[in-house]
């Protein structure tokens, strides 16, 4: 099918993003300008929606990325107390390797939680701050028996120092420091149990094994201490392509409703949704699965999200996200690939390979997770250039000349395309 996306609704879509970035500027989580960013959506939304709702909610944004350097000093900090422990006698011995221990499997405990599981474990040691979401209503116009939701969020990241310096070089890096706190969390398991058998004679058995952890790990444990900026220097990136590419699409999308009430499914409402606090954790989409998850899940409700939308040609439905082991919906990822088919748009399916697996396990999340974990049917579109994207990911280059022409145009005929086929059923 031949779609068309008019020349105005276009270059709407792309000047709401440079208008966004030239006026609000970067919007890191719980931040004054995230705020801002907030009602530049709200407002627009409200030219289209038949109600628009901001729901703020409160979190510890910097618990996310902040576990990393707490769990860096702790397992340093293990080691070397271990290393002590050759030099002390009797009661000592256990009690050095007691917290050797403790320290360590905490360390991972904290980083399982918080990263592999998106859990807000140490959250509260954290200063809490507040957020919003913002909801755009476009109601059924017979009784309401489905909600399709549309996503996309509104702030932008902290900046990743580390990759900035070295590019994709900071994965094998990353996984190398974790390599090392897994070895470590062995090492000293083995140890604290042979101490407390009572083999104390044995205490210096892995002396050299530390001394080779550290100088293996301590290299990697400081250029991930500093992996993003100390408070709000981080917040300099304008998040063109993460996300304000969605936002207008989602926005676009409203529009183009507006003027073609056909595309609505019978009994079915549709909401445009901009999250906040994705950068943090999902903390945002969250809190709004929480608060409505019993409508949601009343509502036959179904999810499309899209995070970074950069390239006409590379658009692709991501079935499975490997850092949090959440695999989305098969039945809504089929009718993506068919929407994107059937307005003649190339779409992959990413995320089932052996090499996606392994390289995802450091990607992180998206909105669609939060959904997906409440078995609220979900899927997740993106176009990013990966190949080159490591120029501007999370960092002060994402700007709005990054979002290739025809993207935004692409995305928005994927999502009509996917009401259209939702209207016919």
């Amino acid at each position: 099918m031949d779609l068309e996306i008019s020349k105005d609704l276009a270059d709407y879509m792309y000047n709401l993003v440079e208008k966004i970035v030239n006026e609000v500027g970067p919007r890191m989580p719980c931040s004054p300008q995230e705020a801002e960013g907030a009602k530049a959506i709200k407002d627009e939304l409200e030219q289209t929606c038949d109600e628009v709702v901001v729901e703020s909610f409160t979190c510890h944004p910097k618990a996310f990325l902040g576990w990393i350097k707490i769990i860096l000093v702790m397992t340093f900090t293990s080691m070397l107390l271990y290393l002590f422990m050759q030099w002390v006698f009797g009661p000592f011995i256990l009690i050095f390797s007691l917290i050797s221990f403790s320290l360590t499997f905490l360390s991972f405990l904290i980083m399982w939680e918080e990263f592999f599981n998106y859990n807000e474990f140490i959250d509260p040691i954290f200063r809490k701050k507040t957020s919003q979401n913002v909801i755009g209503r476009i109601k059924s116009k017979e009784e309401q028996k489905k909600i399709i939701i549309f996503s996309s969020h509104i702030d932008s990241a902290l900046q990743f120092n580390l990759l900035k310096l070295i590019g994709w070089g900071f994965i094998p890096l990353a996984f190398l420091g974790i390599l090392v706190i897994l070895t470590w969390l062995i090492i000293s398991f083995i140890n604290v149990s042979i101490i407390l058998i009572g083999f104390f004679s044995l205490k210096g058995i892995f002396f050299w094994s530390t001394i080779w952890m550290l100088i293996i790990g301590t290299p990697c444990f400081i250029f991930l201490f500093f992996f993003v900026p100390v408070g709000d220097k981080g917040n300099v990136v304008p998040g063109a392509v993460d996300n304000l590419s969605s936002c207008s699409v989602i926005i676009g999308l409203g529009r183009y409703i507006k003027n073609h009430q056909e595309l609505i499914p019978k009994n079915t409402e549709i909401r445009l949704i901009s999250f906040g606090c994705e950068e943090s954790g999902l903390r945002g989409s969250n809190r709004y699965c929480s608060a409505h998850l019993e409508e949601l899940n009343n509502s036959n409700t179904i999810v499309i999200n899209m995070d970074g939308l950069e390239t006409p040609d590379g658009f692709h439905v991501i079935e499975y996200e490997p850092t949090t082991r959440t695999r989305h919906s098969e039945e809504i990822s089929l009718k993506l690939l068919k929407a994107a088919e059937f307005v003649g748009i190339q779409a992959k399916r990413f995320g089932a390979g052996r090499i996606e697996r392994i390289l995802g396990k450091l990607s992180g999340g998206s909105d669609a997770a939060s959904f997906t974990k409440q078995n609220i049917k979900a899927g997740f579109l993106n176009s990013a250039d990966w190949k080159h994207r490591s120029s501007n990911y999370h960092q002060n280059s994402d700007t709005p000349d990054k979002i290739k022409k025809g993207t935004l145009e692409n995305a928005l005929k994927i999502c009509i395309s996917f009401l259209m086929n939702e209207a016919k059923n």
